[in-house]
Order: structure tokens, then C-alpha cells, then sequence
């Protein structure tokens, strides 16, 4: 009975120690997973962040949008947002509202901009769009810059309501900064 006893005390050391090192496994299994859940949540977060911003224009400014972003999910919204041609309509009417004085949405908007134009140079190997944004105290030039209707002709830049955009490859201005010039 002895030896049934220290038989029956080794098996069961014995499965504690399997027990133990399957813990240590799974432990270590959570562990990786929790890493990578927080991962992609951080990704999935900074993605659907600018989702949320546009979500948030007033509906004015959505629905003169209908004509480029298609459809109300957060996949539609990136399919249609990082295409070259809806990049360029969604900058064209950014600065119509900058030059209209028209600053309730513009903020969201710039941010929505530079997020599709960010994710469209991704996709290539090379930057194609350059983001180019003047400093206040710059002197204005008409080869870089807009002016809005209430600037003065020429004079120093006080504040940039939109940045502009140059060919990542000739450096040519593609869309001139629109700047407040006092």
C-alpha cells in the first residue's frame, strides 16, 4: 500500500507538472493574443478616427460630399477617399470653403484630406503627393499661394487655412496653399 501510495504521489506530481506547463503555455498564448488585440485595435482606431471626424461634418457639408463618397460604411468611405480623383474634388472643395470664409467644417476637412492623401502615398513606392504648408511669416507668392478674398494683395502669411499640394516627382504645384495674408 506503500507503494501504491508513492505510485499514486508520483502520478500526480507528475500530471502537476503537465498541468503547470500547459498553464505556462496558455498563459503565454494570452499573452501574444492580448499583444496583437491591442495592436489592431490601435490600427483599427487611428483608421477609423478620420471615419468618425466626417461622420461628425455638419449636413450641408456631408451632403455636398454624396458626389464622392458613396455609401455610409466605414469600407466605402476609405474605398472612395483614397482614389486620386476623389482626393483632388475633396481638396477643390476645401479651398471653396476656405475662400468663402466658410471655416465651420474646415478643420475636419484638412484633417480628412491629409489622411487620404497619407494612405494614397502608401500604396505607392515612391510619394507621389507632397503635402506643402507655408509657415505664418512667410511672404505670400501667387506661384505657391491663394489668397482669401479678404487678404491684403501681398504681404506676410498669417494664417494657412489649407495646404497645398506638388507632384512628389517634378516638385510642380499641383493646388496652391490658401493662406490669410495681412
Amino acid at each position: 500500500t506503500q507503494n501504491a501510495s508513492t505510485e499514486e504521489l508520483e502520478a500526480l506530481k507528475q500530471e502537476v507538472a503537465e498541468l503547470r506547463e500547459a498553464l505556462a503555455k496558455t498563459e503565454e498564448n494570452r499573452d501574444e493574443y492580448k499583444s496583437k488585440y491591442f495592436q489592431f485595435k490601435g490600427i483599427f482606431q487611428r483608421q477609423t478616427h478620420t471615419f468618425y471626424l466626417y461622420q461628425g461634418l455638419s449636413e450641408s457639408t456631408q451632403s455636398a460630399l454624396s458626389g464622392i463618397f458613396k455609401g455610409t460604411s466605414f469600407e466605402e468611405f476609405l474605398a472612395c477617399g483614397v482614389q486620386p480623383g476623389n482626393i483632388d474634388a475633396l481638396w477643390e472643395f476645401t479651398r471653396n470653403h476656405a475662400l468663402q470664409d466658410d471655416t465651420k467644417d474646415l478643420e475636419i476637412l484638412v484633417h480628412i484630406i491629409t489622411y487620404f492623401v497619407k494612405m494614397y502615398n502608401s500604396t505607392n513606392d515612391t510619394e507621389v503627393l507632397k503635402i506643402c504648408t507655408p509657415k505664418e511669416g512667410d511672404t505670400f507668392d501667387t506661384d505657391l499661394h491663394i489668397r482669401t478674398p479678404k487678404s491684403k494683395a501681398a504681404g506676410s502669411i498669417s494664417e494657412v487655412l489649407l495646404f497645398g499640394l506638388s507632384n512628389g516627382f517634378t516638385g510642380d504645384i499641383i493646388k496652391k496653399a490658401v493662406v490669410t495674408v495681412k
